[in-house]
């Protein structure tokens, strides 16, 4: 009788010290949930949004990245992989901006 009990207890210790983990960011889920923008896409596309869509920062080293992250981006969202159509274009469209700004330096 006292072992169900005491492994109630340890199932529910267990998860509430999961939550506690969690939580505090250990596991990567709480920077992961910050990663996501809040809100929708505008109108039209600028280049802080552009950036953002593909989780980049700003800086010396952004236009050796582009490539990188588009293809990164693109291979977990590709609609041929069951992702999303309108998303995959949003990332396209993120890196035709960014490609096409360096391209008039």
């Amino acid at each position: 009788m006292a072992t169900p009990v005491i492994i109630g207890v340890g199932a529910i210790a267990a998860a509430l010290a999961g939550r506690h983990l969690v939580k505090r960011g250990v596991f990567g889920a709480k920077g992961a949930a910050e990663q996501w923008a809040r809100g929708g896409f505008r109108q039209k596309m600028d280049r802080k949004e552009a950036i953002a869509i593909l989780g980049l920062k700003d800086g010396p080293s952004l236009r050796n990245r582009i490539k990188d992250s588009h293809r990164n981006i693109m291979l977990a969202n590709h609609p041929d992989r069951g992702g999303s159509p309108y998303l995959a274009s949003k990332i396209n469209e993120a890196k035709d901006l960014l490609d096409k700004e360096f391209s008039r330096r």
